[in-house]
């Protein structure tokens, strides 16, 4: 798959003139708008999950999640790794990850992995925008802690991890650099915390993309 690109105005006019020369009106355009036929139409052109090609030496999981982008971060916290520490740094960073909206979501979340422990993190951001995925805030993937809770067990990992790929500078008192949040499963615990975003990927480590 190619790097992905966004409708540009040249397809926008390429589509009015279309519109024109089969002489849909204004009123027909904005009814398309309004009663949703539009929105089905375009959701039609939406990437198939399934279709998506993984790096080499990469393999992808497909997880379906609901969760809300306003939830409070330390309730996300708990939610998602119950026997995460109340002195954990991850407890002190939700400032830097602000809500992003207000309404409850469902959406399909691609998980990526290199079951050799040899992928790069760059190189891995780079395939997940060339798919046209997006990278995830915290509050998705602990969504994925919080409603997939075996999911170690699922994919045969003892321990693994699912990481947002949205990266920050942190200077807590157990973690000075760049990170990112990630959900850790070991046995029977589950918990959130901090991880380093540079270097190789462990092999447990999924990274999380939003289609």
């Amino acid at each position: 798959m190619g790097k992905f690109k966004p409708v540009t105005e040249g397809h926008k006019k390429r589509a009015r003139k279309i519109a024109i020369e089969k002489l849909v009106c204004s009123a027909r355009f904005q009814q398309a708008f309004n009663d949703g036929s539009l929105d089905g139409w375009l959701n039609s052109l939406k990437i198939d999950p399934n279709a998506i090609i993984p790096p080499q030496d990469a393999r992808i999981k497909i997880v379906r999640v609901k969760f809300r982008q306003d939830r409070p971060w330390q309730q996300a916290v708990t939610a998602a790794g119950p026997n995460t520490g109340n002195n954990e740094s991850v407890r002190v960073v939700g400032d830097q990850y602000p809500s992003t909206g207000t309404e409850e979501v469902e959406e399909n979340f691609i998980l990526l992995n290199y079951p050799k422990g040899n992928g790069n993190w760059d190189r891995a951001l780079g395939w997940g925008e060339g798919a046209g995925l997006k990278n995830t805030m915290p509050r998705e993937v602990f969504a994925i802690g919080e409603h997939h809770p075996k999911l170690h067990e699922q994919f045969g990992l003892n321990p693994m991890c699912v990481v947002a790929t949205t990266a920050r500078t942190f200077n807590t008192v157990t973690f000075i650099g760049r990170g990112v949040c990630s959900v850790w499963w070991r046995n029977s615990d589950r918990n959130v915390s901090l991880l380093g975003a540079a270097g190789l990927l462990q092999d447990c480590a999924w990274l999380v993309f939003r289609m």
